[in-house]
């Protein structure tokens, strides 16, 4: 049983949840609690560290035991120890490295979701959950928008990261992936009704932060633009909010048909 906070591993899983870089130098992120660990053991993960505490064991043997006929590395680990390396302040006691492997691209898109300079974790996570809902084919990143696999935004997505094609591109290579998809940016009070668009056609959906909106570059890769009407006095909604809105929006529409 690993009992210091201090061996190499827990200071590299730390490392994994607090620093974007050693994310990224790594190719590695974490995920927690027993219903990740499932999605991620069914969706064929590649696993390289599992850290559990004594009490997971008595509670969930014959994930652990899986887990380490697959030539996982597992580990238990103390109370305080697993508390040091965990991003939750009531950590479940099971956690795990699994490397960035990212789910392929269909080789022809029907719905995509562009998400630029988007900063809030929770807010990524929720809309990513909500596009993997929706069956959205693919996720963009640009800009500066928060790192797909920050530990808030893979809590979040609640296991999108297994199903959905989530890339980190650059605005050039964007316009490349969007060939042959109507681009609709989503804007406050500008634009055309959500409940209004003929959402039948290969789509693409570009949502911005909430502080700065879409860069000028994401925002001339659009061909349209959607609202959601509101009423008066309210400004605008969450971003995740919005974007689930519109997603769901076009699912029922695409359902009918």
């Amino acid at each position: 049983m690993i009992t210091s906070s201090s061996n190499a591993r827990i200071k590299r899983v730390r490392a994994l949840q607090t620093r974007r870089r050693a994310r990224q130098r790594e190719s590695a992120y974490v995920i927690e609690g027993v219903r990740l660990m499932r999605e991620a053991v069914d969706a064929k993960a590649p696993f390289k560290l599992v850290l559990h505490t004594r009490q997971m064991r008595e509670k969930e043997p014959r994930l652990l035991e899986m887990l380490s006929e697959l030539s996982v590395e597992v580990h238990a680990v103390s109370d305080s120890v697993m508390h040091s390396c965990s991003d939750v302040d009531n950590p479940p006691g099971l956690l795990a490295v699994l490397s960035q492997t990212a789910v392929p691209l269909p080789p022809k898109l029907n719905l995509a979701l562009i998400v630029d300079r988007l900063n809030n974790p929770g807010n990524l996570g929720t809309m990513l959950r909500s596009a993997d809902a929706a069956g959205v084919q693919a996720v963009f990143l640009t800009g500066d928008t928060v790192d797909a696999y920050n530990p808030k935004v893979v809590r979040g997505a609640m296991g999108a990261h297994f199903r959905t094609p989530i890339v980190s591109t650059s605005v050039a290579d964007l316009d490349e992936q969007l060939t042959g998809l109507e681009t609709w940016l989503a804007e406050a009070k500008t634009g055309q009704p959500y409940d209004q668009v003929d959402w039948s056609r290969p789509t693409a959906l570009m949502i911005g932060g909430e502080a700065r909106g879409s860069s000028r570059q994401v925002r001339a890769l659009a061909s349209r633009s959607v609202h959601i009407p509101m009423r008066s006095g309210t400004e605008s909604l969450n971003a995740a909010v919005a974007a689930s809105v519109i997603l769901f929006e076009i699912t029922r529409q695409r359902g009918r048909r």
